[in-house]
């Protein structure tokens, strides 16, 4: 028995009262969740089956649970019968449901389903799904464990019959009325997390609110584990599971991810993982991919001759979509046991109804894409272009040559990098707030903590930090009055360590400065100081650019402090205060970027950060 088994009240021998009074039975366990138990129960006067929920941790997660429930109606959910308080348990009384997909996966003796069952559940789940996001709700936790089989009493269940998912709890509204665009603000924290690590989307693994996208990503996962019977990423463990498993997610092409999978499962990924946060999705699309055996697979193809016939513009190709379902043979999706009248998604009685429209083909990458990156700021705080340089060299021995040159010209480094056979560094000869400085070269993948501990203790701070295969750079600086940070701590981790950085956050600290080491062990080192002008902070991590957040981070007045790639995975450090200009530019270059840099500075803008990594 658990601790929180020991605390649970006795599960109570009926719940409600009277007409709406339900026996249940106590040997008839149905399942168990993050937040409640199952179990089958029987309403006191007509002896009709149910299903009884008893919610033991937590009362906002009931609650918000019943209010999805109940806005479902029963149209895609179970029907709701009774909901209620009895003891200290939150009681939701539902109908009684078959076995999960989870449960009729274990069944098969190759813990395997066949394709063709496999396209029927996604039909089927996509179209829960808009059912659910027509509310204005996201699920939050789409997995096999919560969608359910119709009730057969005894008979074989059969997906074909309906299903219905469960387990509401975790779901949140992506609709807000009060904005312009009737959608949730974008937002993210670094440590945030929610739903079932096996199934999460990317974005929700980075921290990012969720929308519609992170549901039909999962429900991807989802469809692939029930074909493959596993997932890439399955089998780590520890306290940086979260941070293993999202990179072992983004860094894999969806190629990669679906092999031996049917191609139309790639076409399926590729779309809702290149979503925007609060693009509509095209479920007439999806629902078309889903489409039994090889069609699916020949409506792509279709679509991209259409496509090659320049009958398309701008990535997308115009079909009549019910000429297409006729080809294709589409039939009737039965979901739920509740018809509604059709709506504005184009569904009745349970069809959904294609109607012309485009649709966005969107090819799966086979390939990855690395780029440098330059963030250049408008020189509003006293620092120029007219005082900065750039210099690159192919070698370390060389690069101390210069920039010992610059520092006897009062010049002192803003910014180091080591990619590859680059060493570069951006020296700026005022108002950097940098007085002596010391570079250390360490041949070495440790990280060289003892001549950073002499340094601090010589008063020293570090103000810049690089990586390559094998080596780490740190530049050290004394400041002057007025900008001295007053402590600074950092870490050396194999994954980015969003717990502490939120942890530093809490404390007053913020990341001064990030790089990475090593090509195939990777390290992220960051760096974090109190007494900064920084008054807010966030990052950004993806495994491509992260276009979307930026420009979202921009329009709340964040400007980019400093940013770090890894071969796979890229970091942007946001920041709010007195110490960033007005303007902001991030360019990318395949070559080499003194070229950007010096368009930069004919437009009056300063280099403030450079990095090398994937950027698609």
């Amino acid at each position: 028995m658990t601790d929180d088994d020991a605390r649970k009240d006795p599960v109570p021998a009926s719940v409600g009262e009277k007409r709406r009074q339900y026996t249940i039975l106590r040997s008839a366990h149905l399942g168990s969740g993050h937040f409640g138990d199952v179990f089958m129960g029987t309403h006191t006067l007509t002896g009709q089956k149910v299903a009884v929920k008893l919610e033991h941790r937590s009362g906002s997660i009931a609650r918000r649970e019943w209010e999805v429930m109940r806005a479902m109606e029963g149209d895609g959910a179970p029907r709701v019968h009774f909901t209620g308080l009895h003891g200290r348990y939150y009681v939701m009384v539902m109908d009684l449901l078959g076995p999960t997909l989870q449960r009729l996966l274990e069944s098969r003796p190759s813990r395997r389903l066949p394709w063709d069952t496999v396209a029927i559940i996604g039909a089927k789940c996509t179209e829960l799904l808009r059912k659910l996001h027509l509310r204005g709700y996201v699920h939050g936790d789409v997995k096999p464990e919560n969608f359910l089989c119709s009730f057969t009493d005894g008979a074989s269940p059969d997906v074909r019959q309906g299903l219905y998912m469960v387990d509401l709890g975790l779901a949140s509204k992506w609709r807000d009325p009060t904005r312009p665009n009737c959608h949730i603000a974008y937002g993210q924290r670094v440590d945030h997390f929610s739903g079932t690590v096996r199934y999460a989307s990317v974005n929700a693994h980075l921290g990012r609110w969720l929308s519609r996208r992170d549901d039909l990503e999962s429900l991807g996962y989802m469809l692939l584990y029930l074909y493959h019977g596993s997932l890439p990423w399955q089998g780590y463990n520890g306290d940086d599971k979260n941070m293993q498993v999202c990179e072992t997610k983004g860094r894999l092409t969806v190629d990669a991810m679906c092999r031996g999978a049917p191609e139309v499962l790639q076409y399926f990924l590729a779309y809702v993982r290149g979503m925007a946060f609060e693009e509509t999705p095209d479920y007439e699309y999806l629902f078309l991919l889903c489409s039994q055996g090889s069609k699916g697979l020949a409506a792509v193809e279709r679509l991209l001759a259409e496509q090659d016939k320049g009958d398309v513009e701008n990535g997308k190709t115009t079909t009549t979509a019910a000429a297409a379902a006729a080809a294709e043979g589409f039939g009737a999706v039965v979901v739920g046991s509740k018809r509604k009248a059709p709506d504005s998604g184009g569904a009745a009685n349970g069809v959904l109804i294609p109607t012309a429209k485009r649709h966005k083909v969107v090819v799966p990458k086979k390939i990855k894409t690395h780029q440098w990156i330059i963030v250049s700021t408008s020189a509003r705080t006293g620092n120029s272009p007219h005082t900065q340089c750039y210099t690159s060299h192919t070698s370390y021995q060389n690069l101390v040559k210069e920039v010992e040159k610059k520092w006897a010209q009062g010049m002192r480094i803003t910014s180091l990098n080591f990619e590859g056979s680059m060493w570069t560094a951006v020296l700026n000869a005022r108002s950097s707030g940098l007085t002596e400085q010391a570079l250390h070269y360490c041949p070495d993948t440790e990280f060289p903590r003892e001549w950073v501990r002499q340094k601090w203790d010589d008063g020293f701070f570090i103000t810049s930090v690089a990586g390559n295969n094998n080596c780490w750079g740190v530049v050290c600086s004394t400041m002057m009055r007025g900008r001295k940070f007053k402590q600074q701590s950092y870490i050396v981790s194999s994954t980015f360590p969003s717990k502490w950085v939120s942890e530093k956050w809490s404390g007053g600290y913020y990341i001064t400065a990030i790089a990475t080491q090593g090509r195939y062990q990777q390290q992220w080192c960051v760096v974090m100081s109190r007494g900064t002008a920084f008054k807010e902070q966030c990052v950004e991590l993806d495994f491509e650019y992260p276009s979307e957040s930026i420009h979202a981070r921009w329009d709340e007045n964040y400007m980019i402090t400093a940013v770090a790639c890894t071969t796979e995975q890229c970091a942007f450090v946001l920041s709010r205060g007195h110490c960033v200009g007005e303007e902001q530019r991030c360019t990318r270059t395949s070559h080499g970027p003194l070229h950007k840099i010096r368009e930069d500075w004919q437009d009056s803008l300063y280099v403030t950060a450079l990095a090398w990594g994937r950027v698609a």
